[in-house]
């Protein structure tokens, strides 16, 4: 599965990166933020290890944007790192993976600017518990997210505020959450 992972997401940024045209503008953003586990992922069914479910956890996300046209459309590649620790004490889910992001950002992007997103990528799920590692265990399957938020101008960059939600699909279907995301986005690219 770390194979499959390390494929998809490769092929991610090379499908996304490759058509970007040089003029257009171009953006990084960096965020973290609190992950807030909902349905069975918040409350497991009550059969071994671990199962009180996960706690609010937090996450970290880096990804790229890039322009397409001039109507506030930008694609690009994200990717993220977290954990959620559980009731047990010693157990723990870590999630982390990597999406191709579409955001639709609204008014001028030098001001106030509320924008949409949506994703669609592939998220590894992995737990861990000290008191019983056998238990331990990985599952890598597909994910959907989508959201909204606001940016704002921040000096040299610009900062954003993002609220969302993620679902994990196939063998991480259980795995749900809300998101509070705070970052930077800068621009490194042209026009």
């Amino acid at each position: 599965m770390k194979r499959l992972f390390c494929l998809a997401l490769a092929t991610t940024f090379l499908a996304l990166a490759s058509p970007a045209d040089s003029s257009a503008q171009t953006s990084i953003f960096v965020g973290g933020g609190a992950t807030i586990p909902v349905s069975d992922f918040s409350d497991f069914d009550g059969a071994g290890a671990g199962t009180d479910g996960a706690n609010t956890g937090w996450q970290g996300t880096v990804g790229a944007l890039f322009a397409v046209g001039e109507a506030g459309l930008a694609v690009g590649p994200r990717v993220y790192y977290g954990s959620n620790s559980h009731d047990t004490t010693g157990d723990k889910t870590n999630l982390f993976g990597g999406t191709a992001l579409v955001n639709y950002g609204f008014g001028d992007p030098e001001a106030l600017n509320p924008f949409v997103w949506g994703e669609f990528g592939v998220m590894s799920h992995a737990f861990k518990s000290d008191a019983a590692p056998a238990t331990d265990a990985t599952s890598t399957a597909a994910v959907w997210a989508g959201g909204a938020g606001v940016g704002f101008p921040l000096g040299g960059v610009n900062g954003f505020i993002a609220a969302g939600y993620t679902a994990g699909l196939g063998d991480n279907s259980g795995t749900t959450y809300f998101g509070l995301y705070a970052g930077v986005t800068f621009a490194v690219g042209g026009g």
